[in-house]
């Protein structure tokens, strides 16, 4: 695994949404980063693999902070335009130490702060990335807990109970959330063509679940 990820990680490939093959997608880099510490640090220090794993984390982390950073923040893309996605919150929660960037790092509060001023819907939901037209481009479950737990990972514990609370807002009768939901979408004529092609927005979606209960725990 280690040397497949050494060789193949600078190559494009379609990021965590199954969008834009063709491209390297920094919150891609920042999972790869995470998931390389934490190998490294299970393995010897005289195991080949671990030094393998060691030197991919740091190439990979230089290349981010050479190409994937405009004006002092984080970008959606490698090489790419001006745009956040806040799946780039992946740069630093909820990968604590091992994260590509520590939460009191400058790029990571800057893009947190891009975050909030373009993808931070009206309710408090946060959305993929501006151009998002994907059932319209909602609010997701999964990148609202992202966030708050980012605001938990700087002592913000007022705003993290705020993110949860929006959270528990979009929650079903039996406790279950979507993928997304649909008010204050981006693109509202979009909604309808997606959801006659498949259906309602998918419900309950497990990493929905999974990110909602990590929030609940770093509020403890």
């Amino acid at each position: 695994m280690f040397r497949y990820l050494a060789a193949l990680w600078q190559r494009a490939n379609y990021d965590c949404w199954e969008e834009f093959p063709d491209r390297i997608a920094v919150s891609t880099l920042a999972a790869l980063y995470a998931g390389l510490r934490a190998a490294e640090s299970m393995l010897s220090s005289e195991d080949p693999d671990g030094a393998l794993a060691a030197a991919a984390a740091e190439q990979i982390r230089s290349l981010v902070l050479e190409s994937g950073m405009i004006g002092g923040h984080l970008i959606k893309q490698i090489g790419g335009e001006d745009v956040v996605d806040a799946s780039l919150l992946w740069a630093c929660t909820p990968f604590g130490k091992r994260g590509l960037l520590m939460p009191a790092h400058a790029a990571m509060q800057a893009t947190v702060r891009h975050i909030e001023s373009d993808l931070v819907g009206s309710g408090g939901g946060v959305h993929r990335y501006r151009a998002d037209t994907f059932y319209g481009g909602g609010q997701w479950v999964l990148l609202t807990a992202l966030l708050g737990q980012y605001y938990a990972a700087v002592g913000d514990m007022d705003r993290a109970r705020r993110s949860l609370g929006v959270l528990e807002d979009h929650a079903d009768a039996h406790g279950l959330f979507p993928e997304q939901w649909s008010t204050g979408v981006l693109a509202p004529t979009r909604v309808r063509e997606w959801v006659e092609l498949w259906g309602p927005v998918a419900k309950p979606l497990l990493w929905s679940h999974a990110e909602y209960l990590h929030l609940q725990a770093s509020l403890r």
